[in-house]
């Protein structure tokens, strides 16, 4: 009995010290904290998040796929009602009442923790989960601050605790809930309740179903070790895990949750991912480095491609492309020793000069031995030119 009052009274003293950071040495502990919460909690509120820029040709079919984190953001209407009701129920069932804090969570995780002597629970809202996976995932650029994000000392959760009460301060519930199924990771390079869907079962967040929702909503826990392709059972049970939750919570929808158990998990053979980079571009590969190379030249850098969600609307025509590689393949060998035919189809025009195709008859590729090449041969002086020599051509051709 001796031991649970004090208990108490240090669970009292918990969060006197984070209501009241002036206060002894929860005070020195937030005031160290409160060096970095301002600046961050202003991105934090800001929302921005690194997205995947698609790179398209002139009748809107995808070059290229330029990403950091394969990502793809959408409004709350795009969600469906399955996935926030299942994120909601497995991670923070009282996510509607908190004002970013769950202190009644917090007081018992640590009273378990206190008595156990060891972390056996936790409390993070979804909240403060979506500040510890914005710090990590979009903050963080280094090793060190990566490691800060989710360092297990008071100061950091203090930080959070900070930051994710100015969150609920000035976003609504909603607002808060679709910024953080956007943010977190869910294995196989996939981040965002879009990716996930498309991922996993090939269709939009929108489409989502109850156990489909479920199996997405278990996998935050640990998205690397819930896996559907490598550990299938631990997906299912803990898939399962989240529909009790949702018997327990949505009661009027206990039989069709409780239906869904008895259902295979339903993921697709093999993860649904994107090719990355202009070197998944094929024959557009010189085109796809041409266009970054402008870009850049105009002050849009690579790294704010990569993590920017553009949509990168180009001049190069499909039919000229096609065209084009298939000449340049007919008379040169793209396996030739020491030789690589290139042709560039510029559209004349007073104001613009589009351009259309850009080939090579080498594969543009890193496998070296098949002679491919990332060599910018079409628009440089990549390699030894054949200059004058060509002249003798031109006039052969006249």
């Amino acid at each position: 009995m001796a031991k649970l009052a004090g208990c108490t009274a240090l669970g009292g003293v918990l969060v006197a010290g984070m209501l009241f950071p002036a206060a002894g040495g929860f005070g020195y502990l937030s005031n160290r904290a409160a060096d970095t919460v301002d600046n961050s909690s202003a991105e934090l509120v800001e929302g921005v998040v690194p997205a995947v820029t698609t790179m398209v040709d002139k009748a809107g079919e995808p070059i290229a796929w330029l990403y950091d984190q394969r990502r793809f953001e959408v409004p709350s209407e795009q969600i469906s009602n399955e996935m926030k009701l299942a994120i909601v129920s497995i991670e923070d069932k009282r996510f509607p009442e908190h004002q970013g804090v769950d202190w009644q969570g917090t007081i018992r995780a640590f009273l378990t923790n206190t008595t156990s002597g060891q972390v056996e629970q936790g409390a993070s809202t979804i909240d403060q989960q979506y500040v510890k996976n914005y710090l990590l995932h979009v903050i963080a650029k280094t090793d060190a601050e990566r490691r800060a994000a989710i360092e297990t000392t008071p100061a950091r959760k203090i930080r959070e605790i900070r930051m994710a009460l100015t969150l609920d301060d000035q976003l609504t519930k909603d607002e808060i809930l679709t910024r953080y199924l956007n943010l977190v990771p869910f294995g196989n390079g996939s981040f965002g309740i879009q990716d996930a869907a498309r991922t996993y079962f090939g269709i939009d967040a929108k489409d989502l179903n109850i156990p489909q929702a479920a199996m997405l909503a278990g996998m935050v826990q640990s998205s690397s070790a819930l896996n559907p392709y490598t550990n299938p059972d631990g997906v299912l049970a803990r898939r399962n895990i989240v529909l009790d939750t949702m018997i327990d919570n949505i009661p009027e929808r206990a039989d069709e949750i409780r239906a869904a158990k008895e259902l295979p998990l339903g993921v697709l053979p093999e993860p649904n991912t994107l090719p990355r980079g202009c070197i998944a571009a094929d024959d557009r590969g010189y085109f796809c480095e041409y266009a970054l190379q402008y870009l850049e030249n105009s002050g849009l850098s690579r790294e704010q491609i990569d993590r920017g969600g553009y949509l990168i609307r180009t001049t190069l025509d499909p039919e000229v492309q096609d065209s084009v590689k298939a000449s340049l393949d007919r008379f040169t060998s793209p396996t030739v020793d020491d030789v690589a035919s290139v042709m560039n189809v510029i559209e004349p025009g007073q104001d613009s000069h589009k351009v259309l195709a850009m080939g090579s008859s080498r594969k543009f590729g890193l496998d070296a031995e098949a002679k491919e090449t990332v060599q910018p041969q079409p628009y440089s002086l990549a390699g030894h030119g054949a200059g004058s020599i060509f002249k003798i051509f031109t006039v052969a051709a006249a």
